[in-house]
């Protein structure tokens, strides 16, 4: 049975926000996280925070990754993954500073976005030049911004989940897929765009590719699932590859009524997913299930309870970004430890600072 055994603050510094924190276990036992901090999700000053700790609870940080006297690019939604033979990468994205929020509510578009990776030779004290990870795609019809988990499948075969949008200035509907782009010479150069989930008629939007490898090799993607131009999910969708990426499966529904969904594979085949709920009382819950699709309801886990701090007020249009943009908490990610716990990790406001938190789990 799910059961919190231990939780705490990873980052909270009032006068700031810190969002989509992503925590990663390294080899030696030690934990190592990155996230944005800024003035707000989608704000021009975003920039990449890196934190670290000993046993998982108590945090540093390394300070902020840029100087913010270079305003051209806003900068979030960092990962960071070890390598076999020592090192790290990061996976991040970056928005060029327009004047105004990265998303534009109006026009639905988002500024010229690139999708990045980064290494370190010294734990992560110090990082290379961004690498920017090209999708191939036309500027003019399309933006490309990294969603989902990289991951290394096999030393030759590494993945970059990614979604496609639409750029300012382009009017229409936007052509949005999840898809992935793959390396075969560890990260130097990237391709194969393959894409994940679309629906040709633009009714459903396939958001946050939340992806893992499973036990068995399999790659498993859950899905945040939207009606288009309405304020509607449907439930969390998930899709399987069996050829490392290459082909998927068709989306099919679990019974998850929720937002961003983040899959945990566990050690006896079943998965945990750590997952936003919008709909009363408002949080972040985990759910298990033992055939990928229906996840056990009556025994989940509410780790964070939004309560009345579910938003930040009232958005400054009807429009559906213009409301996702007014979210108080989200994009909640796991890992697996030993002894049967995971480890969750999200952003949440309370008391009026937005911060991120962790929370382990007994599965």
């Amino acid at each position: 049975m799910l059961q919190i055994v231990d939780q705490g603050i990873l980052s909270h510094q009032s006068g700031r926000g810190a969002f989509m924190p992503f925590i990663t276990l390294l080899a030696d036992g030690s934990f190592i996280a990155a996230q944005h901090i800024g003035t707000g999700l989608g704000a021009p000053d975003n920039d990449i925070e890196i934190l670290r700790s000993a046993d998982g609870r108590a945090w540093i940080s390394d300070g902020q990754l840029h100087d913010r006297t270079n305003r051209e690019w806003a900068y979030r939604g960092p990962q960071i993954s070890e390598l076999p033979g020592g090192g790290l990468v990061m996976k991040a994205g970056r928005c060029q500073i327009t004047g105004g929020n990265l998303f534009d509510p109006e026009s639905e578009g988002l500024a010229h976005y690139e999708m990045l990776l980064l290494r370190s030779s010294d734990g992560g004290r110090t990082w290379s030049e961004p690498a920017v990870v090209d999708a191939g795609l036309s500027r003019d019809r399309y933006t490309a911004n990294d969603t989902g988990t990289f991951l290394q499948i096999a030393p030759d075969r590494w993945i970059y989940p990614l979604e496609t949008w639409k750029p300012h200035g382009w009017k229409g509907p936007p052509d949005q897929k999840a898809a992935a782009l793959f390396s075969h010479d560890q990260g130097t150069t990237w391709g194969d765009f393959t894409v994940v989930a679309d629906d040709t008629d633009n009714r459903r939007l396939w958001w946050d590719q939340m992806n893992c490898i499973l036990a068995n090799g399999r790659l498993y993607t859950m899905f945040w699932t939207h009606l288009y131009g309405t304020s509607d999910d449907l439930n969390n969708h998930w899709v399987m590859s069996d050829d490392e990426g290459r082909t998927w499966s068709e989306p099919r529904p679990t019974n998850l009524h929720g937002q961003v969904c983040t899959p945990i594979p566990l050690a006896d085949g079943r998965v945990a997913a750590i997952y936003n709920y919008r709909r009363e009382p408002q949080g972040i819950r985990v759910a298990v299930t033992e055939d990928l699709t229906t996840f056990d309801l009556e025994r989940e886990v509410v780790v964070f309870d939004a309560g009345a701090e579910a938003t930040l007020g009232d958005p400054e249009s009807d429009n559906f970004l213009a409301e996702h943009l007014q979210i108080a908490f989200g994009k909640p990610v796991g890992v697996a430890l030993d002894g049967n716990e995971i480890m969750t990790a999200f952003w949440c406001t309370a008391g009026g600072v937005t911060h991120t938190r962790w929370v382990r789990l007994r599965v």
